[in-house]
This record gives C-alpha cells, sequence and structure tokens, in this order.
C-alpha cells in the first residue's frame, strides 16, 4: 500500500455517505420512508466501520447487476469491505458479490461481521453463502467477527483466518481511552425498543413485549425519558405525525395489547412527546450525549451510547446481542431478569467495571486487524 489515500468499495452499504464519512438514509418519499421497514442500526455500524478507515473515497458495489463497464471501474479500486453487520447466516443474499470479488482481483475485508443462528447447534452455510465467505476468506489475511459464537460458525465451515475484535460503533468515536463513569443524579435517559420480534428472537414473544412496555412505563414514572424507535412502521407514523398511519397504528397496538386501557394515555403520550428517530447517524450522536443514561434492547442504542461516553445497559434477546454484550462486557440484563425489574433496579444493578477494563484491549484488537489486512485506519 502506498502513502496515497485508498479509493474503497463497499458490499452491501446502508444508507448514502456524504461529508466523506457520515453517513445518512437514503432519499425516499415520504410513503416510502414510512411504510418501508428498515433497521437504522445497520446505518450505525456501516457510518462506524467508514470513521475508522483512512481513505480517499468511497463507492458502493453493485452486486445484483452489476455491468460490465462497473466490473471493469471496480479494478481501479484498492480494496472492498464487507460492511460489519449480521451476515453470516444462509438468509443473507450477497448476489453476485462473489463472482465480482473474483473478477476484479481486489482484496476484500471485514472488521466485525456476525453469525447468526436460532440455537447453539453447529450452522453450515449453504454453498452460495459459504462460497462468498471462501472468497472473503481467501483476499484477507483476518476476517473480524462479532464474537466467539461467530468465530466458531466460521470454524466449523473450514474458514479459520478470523479474529474477534468486536463490534465498530464502539470504536465510532476512536478513543483509546474511553472509560465510563456512573453519572448522579441519573435524570435523562434514553429506552431503545425492538417491537419486531419473531421465534427466531425468543420462544416468549409475549414475555418479551410486556418486558419492553413494562420498562417504557417504569422508566417514564420515574425518569425523564425518551424512547428511541429504530425502523419500525408505526414507531415512523407517531414521530412524523401522520395521522393516517397513527389511527392505524393505535388498531395495531390496541389488537396486540401494546396499548392497553391501563396504559393506552400514557403510552400514546410518550409516543408523540418522548420520541427521538434519526435518519443521520450524526443526529444520534447529538442526542445521546444529552443524556445520563441509555438503556433497551437495540444494540445500536446501547454501543454508539458508550462510545460517547455516555453510560448504557443492554437488554439480551438473542445470540447476537449477547455474543456482542460478552465481547465488550457491556452491562448487560437477561431478558428473563429485566421482565421482573422496573427502570431504576436495572440501572442501579449496573458496573462499567469489567468494560473498562476490556475495552483499551479491544481497542487494540480492532486496530490489529485493520493493520493485519493492510488497512490505512485512523485508530
Amino acid at each position: 500500500m502506498t502513502s496515497r489515500k485508498p479509493r474503497i468499495l463497499v458490499i452491501s452499504p446502508a444508507g448514502r455517505v456524504v461529508d466523506h464519512d457520515n453517513v445518512e438514509w437514503y432519499h425516499n418519499t415520504h410513503d416510502q420512508l414510512l411504510d418501508r421497514y428498515f433497521n437504522i442500526g445497520d446505518m450505525v455500524v456501516f457510518d462506524s466501520t467508514l470513521k475508522l478507515i483512512d481513505y480517499a473515497e468511497v463507492d458502493a458495489m453493485e452486486i445484483v447487476n452489476p455491468t460490465d463497464a462497473d466490473i471493469e471501474r471496480y479494478k481501479g479500486y484498492d480494496f472492498a469491505i464487507v460492511r460489519a453487520s449480521n451476515f453470516v447466516h444462509n438468509g443473507a443474499n450477497f448476489h453476485r458479490a462473489a463472482e465480482i470479488i473474483e473478477k476484479i482481483k481486489i482484496p476484500v475485508y471485514c472488521t466485525g461481521v456476525g453469525g447468526q443462528s436460532a440455537d447453539d447447534r453447529p450452522y453450515l452455510l449453504n454453498a452460495e453463502n459459504l462460497r462468498f465467505w471462501q472468497t472473503v476468506a481467501a483476499s484477507s489475511n483476518l476476517i473480524g467477527v462479532r464474537g466467539t459464537f461467530s468465530a466458531e460458525v466460521f470454524y466449523h465451515n473450514g474458514i479459520k483466518n478470523v479474529e474477534i475484535c468486536g463490534c465498530p460503533s464502539i470504536f465510532r468515536t476512536r478513543n483509546p481511552n474511553l472509560q465510563i463513569k456512573p453519572r448522579s443524579p441519573i435524570e435523562n435517559i434514553a429506552v431503545s425498543l425492538r417491537r419486531e420480534v419473531s421465534s427466531t428472537y425468543t420462544s416468549d414473544v409475549a414475555g418479551y413485549l410486556s418486558m419492553q412496555r413494562n420498562l417504557l412505563v417504569s422508566a417514564d414514572d420515574r425518569y425523564a425519558i425518551t424512547f428511541t424507535s429504530h425502523g419500525e412502521q408505526e414507531e415512523k407514523a407517531f414521530f412524523f405525525k401522520d395521522a393516517a398511519r397513527i389511527e392505524r397504528a393505535e388498531q395495531a397496538f390496541a389488537e396486540s395489547g401494546w396499548f392497553s386501557d391501563d396504559n393506552r394515555d400514557q403510552m400514546r403520550d410518550i409516543y408523540m412527546n418522548r420520541h427521538f428517530f434519526f435518519l443521520k447517524v450524526a443526529d444520534y450522536d447529538r442526542f445521546i450525549r444529552s443524556k445520563d443514561f441509555a438503556i433497551g434492547m437495540r444494540v445500536h442504542g446501547v454501543l454508539p451510547a458508550l462510545a460517547n461516553g455516555v453510560p448504557a445497559a443492554l437488554i439480551a434477546y438473542d445470540s447476537r446481542s449477547q455474543e456482542l454484550a460478552d465481547t465488550h462486557a457491556i452491562p448487560t440484563l437477561k431478558l428473563a431478569d429485566a421482565a421482573r425489574m422496573t427502570a431504576q433496579e436495572m440501572i442501579d444493578s449496573v458496573s462499567f467495571d469489567a468494560f473498562n477494563k476490556l475495552y483499551p484491549l479491544r481497542y487494540e484488537k480492532m486496530k490489529f486487524i485493520h493493520e493485519a489486512n493492510g488497512i490505512p485506519h485512523r485508530m
């Protein structure tokens, strides 16, 4: 690698890049924005990945229908990165990416990718996904993975050049000396929700939703709260004050029990008046720095809070969230324990000693992954 800053391609970006390394969501019409689900956590990890790399320009790789001209143009880039995300499973679709990588013959790197499985049994990748990850592994010295489970998935599928480095989002402020200090008094808190759920995430869907509703209500009873939503259509209807969609959302909430007779007025007030949603990652940074604590189900509500020095705790609900919590020693509450606690009890139970001890080591490991692959970085 020369001293010239590299031109890089991104496989599966999440948002558009503005002002060099700031990511915001794609331009959408009002209807597209409100009627389509998209997880803005993907936008945060994309932004965080770019924040760590020292590059000249970035472009997205067209992996569905690339033209011959696209493929020829890609040969002029220095390397490609796979956006760090929940991609190591058979539901992922990389379309023609493996074919393109083989044709353009530039390195492909990944720093923080993770696996997903409904249980702990060995997970076999299908031929298409295995081919893609074998192609990435062959062009990388190391694949940086989210945690132990993800490393085991790769190992079980014969890919051995992996190293645990965690998630780029916790390093997004590029502070090697970050230490989280508890704040007192705690007055303003952010609560992140994840209403989207299936049996892939939990065997107790009703309990999963009940716990979050109780957390939101008990937090509102004790603190000045802002609840953060992360892409669900019904929540966006409230945030953008779309009357017709709000009416439909309230009906759906009543039918599911999310809004019940004993909490409807309070929940509606929270949704209408203490609700934050973002389409620019920088907006979340500014928002979360004004809070004393962040808690909830969203990994990308908690990780960027910690990166900004804000005390935060995660309620782990699946293998993905637990794996990240374990990798970084993030203060974590099990779903069953959280269901029995008020928001204040959750916050009072948290310690950052393990996180503070481990963080510098994880920071150095993420830096090492970049250097092992020859990726110019800003860490």
